[in-house]
């Protein structure tokens, strides 16, 4: 259904950081399915392996931003087909976020995904005939999606995260408004040049002390984050198109990106072979 392909640990040579390839191409056979998917990638983002398949958490996200749903929704890839007389009702508008946010895979198809197609229906439901959100895939539509949409969880530390989130692609990361480090404990990059200064490990320490001060003294996690210095680590989930993908590795495996993000891209160019 919605599973962990393989992982690359390792990548920083800390025993901290790691990319993860997903499989979801199968998240849009049926709603069982989107349930599992989007909490799947929510569960990572609260912490909480307890919202893995829940059905409330998934009907909160649906109307999480003003009635639209959360870019957890972008996680659940939508095939369209050219040929399918209710994909056409979809396909044949000038305008529309499935489009707008999809990418032809040949002259048949067009992969999108799930949120877009909400957006299009609350949008523009006097152009269907019928409820589009109701449109799920078949098992061979899945394994085309499955060559095509790809999707990883990466472990990295937050000037590594900020690079890799200029790229226009589907995110979801750890949430340190909600997710308190008294619950998940923060980690720290140091990197080889910051080893060799002592002042390092004391910066850490003190930075650790005054969030757990300000949490004492009844600050909010998401106001006590604001102390934690750039070599905290995050986890953040990211679905990529095929042309979104072929971007990244152009730019991230160059020999003259950073080294962290560059350690990414070779992950994930291994976990794909």
């Amino acid at each position: 259904m919605i599973e962990l392909i393989n992982a690359k640990q390792n990548i920083f040579g800390d025993n901290i950081a790691f990319v993860e390839n997903w499989d979801f191409s199968r998240a849009n056979l049926n709603e069982e399915n989107r349930i599992r998917a989007i909490t799947q990638v929510a569960s990572i983002c609260y912490q909480n392996p307890k919202a893995l398949g829940s059905e409330s958490l998934y009907n909160r996200l649906m109307a999480e931003s003003m009635g639209l749903p959360s870019s957890s929704f972008e996680f659940v890839p939508v095939i369209l087909d050219y040929e399918n007389p209710k994909h056409q009702e979809i396909l044949k508008l000038e305008y529309s976020n499935s489009k707008k946010f999809g990418e032809q895979i040949d002259d048949r198809y067009l992969l999108t995904n799930y949120r877009a197609l909400v957006y299009d229906y609350e949008n523009l439901k006097d152009e269907f005939s019928f409820d589009i959100r109701t449109i799920f895939n078949s098992e061979n539509e899945c394994k085309i999606i499955k060559d095509y949409f790809k999707v990883f969880l990466f472990k990295v530390d937050f000037p590594t995260r900020s690079q890799m989130v200029r790229h226009r692609v589907s995110w979801q990361e750890l949430s340190r408004r909600y997710v308190s480090a008294k619950r998940v404990p923060f980690e720290f990059y140091v990197s080889e040049k910051l080893q060799e200064n002592e002042k390092v490990q004391e910066l850490i320490k003190q930075s650790e002390d005054l969030y757990f001060e300000l949490l004492e003294a009844g600050v909010k996690p998401q106001e006590a984050r604001r102390v934690i210095p750039q070599m905290g680590y995050t986890q953040i989930w990211a679905a990529f198109m095929p042309k979104q993908l072929d971007n990244y590795f152009k730019l991230r495996l160059d020999t003259h990106a950073q080294w962290e993000i560059r350690q990414t891209a070779l992950a994930m160019q291994e976990l794909l072979r």
